[in-house]
């Protein structure tokens, strides 16, 4: 029997591509709002948990020392970093994981934000916890 995490994996690696390029997830008025909350806070380490396709980590980038994409999915975190480097937007960096166990130190971001993903998530109460314990 498959984990929940081996699933969500595999369902979404092979719709990867698709995420980047998908209205749905790459225009929206909430990417704006996103941007305008970031330039408030210069300078910030952001984790987008769950990032997907990673519009979130694009919005909030150019304001950002550093941004966290932070996925559950190899395969999408491949489409961020290469749609980063196209983008110019070095301060972004990928990494794998389940948003219920984040492997960072508690207070070690200024933003946390996640967009379409919660409902994917095995344990959202736990993955809240955690967004709140590595918030500073």
């Amino acid at each position: 029997m498959r984990s929940h995490n081996e699933v969500v994996s595999e369902q979404f690696g092979t719709t990867a591509a698709s995420y980047l390029t998908s209205a749905v997830h790459a225009q929206g008025a909430d990417l704006q709002d996103l941007a305008v909350y970031a330039a408030a806070y210069p300078h910030a380490r952001v984790l987008d948990l769950g990032c997907g396709g990673g519009h979130a980590s694009f919005a909030t980038a150019p304001f950002a020392a550093q941004v966290v994409a932070y996925d559950l999915s190899a395969q999408m975190l491949e489409v961020v970093r290469a749609a980063a480097v196209e983008r110019k937007l070095s301060n972004i960096e990928v990494q794998q994981g389940s948003a219920d166990r984040l492997p960072f130190a508690d207070a070690s971001f200024d933003v946390v934000c996640t967009r379409f993903s919660a409902h994917h998530w095995r344990n959202l109460p736990q993955a809240l916890h955690e967004a709140a314990r590595v918030l500073k």
